[in-house]
């Protein structure tokens, strides 16, 4: 191996656990609060109260439950891979060009890695296809949608929805990476692994938690749009204009559901924070054993 070679590999390796520590975390999580996920997009979709919402993904059937749970599955983990190691590999590069530390570097870097996770949109986009019950019978799956798609409305219609997305995602990041550790440092000093668990639960939890209610809305225009197969792509003034005066010209509707999505994202993030820390930890640890 040439030099410039091992230098690559090198570099690689050092950027990779944040990539692999948000690729785990995020199916960790999925795999256990996806129903939970999935029944407050009903509430959004159609401003259902919360057992109006149980009655409909009842009546619907154990199988119909986790209809579609592949593609959050894969858009999800790539999503927050993208998110911890686009962050710190941007981070790295800004901090490399300027020589050292400004503040404008983390939200910049944060910002970046948003736009980048936004290349998964048809992923996301798909999903809420398969979620929608009146696609129920003529979408079998996502390799049927993603066709579907393709074959009468072209490759626009993978990103409908993707202006919101960059909005949602850009918000958030620079949030939660510029919030994450300080909110930590206010809870008591960790003396075990087990309490650091704790408090990056604790932490992540409350933090995504409120940043989940923050672009709640966001994500409930977001769906709306991305619900409906062909027809205008409107712009968001229209779109929320429209979904306002569906909603009786009350902010209040925009946040049908928004207390299942607090408890739901204050468990999430709680499992996202921690499980990341700790599979970070235990993939650099790897590395440097290795090295």
């Amino acid at each position: 191996m040439t030099s410039r070679q091992q230098g690559i590999s090198y570099r690689l390796k050092q950027r990779s656990p944040e990539y692999a520590a948000g690729f785990l975390s995020s199916a960790t999580n999925i795999l256990l609060t996806y129903p939970v996920n999935k029944l407050i997009f009903r509430q959004q979709l159609y401003c259902l109260n919360t057992l109006g919402a149980y009655r409909q993904l009842k009546d619907e059937g154990f199988l119909i439950l986790y209809r579609g749970m592949a593609l959050p599955l894969l858009q999800k983990t790539f999503s927050l891979s993208i998110m911890f190691g686009a962050n710190a590999h941007y981070l790295h590069i800004l901090q490399s060009i300027s020589k050292k530390d400004h503040w404008f570097h983390q939200p910049i870097a944060s910002a970046l890695a948003g736009g980048t996770e936004a290349i998964l949109t048809p992923l996301e986009r798909t999903q809420v296809l398969l979620q929608t019950p009146k696609y129920n019978t003529s979408i079998r799956n996502g390799l049927h949608a993603f066709m579907l798609m393709y074959k009468h409305y072209g490759i626009i219609e993978y990103y409908r929805g993707v202006t919101l997305i960059l909005i949602r995602n850009s918000i958030s990041n620079m949030i939660f990476f510029a919030c994450r550790k300080p909110i930590k440092g206010l809870l008591p000093l960790a003396s075990t692994d087990f309490e650091h668990s704790i408090y990056d639960f604790l932490s992540g939890g409350l933090l995504g938690a409120l940043l989940s209610t923050l672009t709640y809305p966001i994500n409930v225009l977001k769906n709306i749009q991305q619900s409906e197969l062909g027809g205008r792509h409107d712009r968001l003034l229209q779109i929320f204009r429209s979904v306002y005066e569906q909603r009786g010209h009350s902010i209040k509707e925009f946040y049908i559901g928004a207390k299942w999505n607090f408890v739901r994202s204050l468990v999430s993030w709680g499992i996202i924070n921690s499980t990341y820390e700790y599979y970070l930890n235990g993939l650099q640890k790897a590395i440097l054993d290795d090295d």
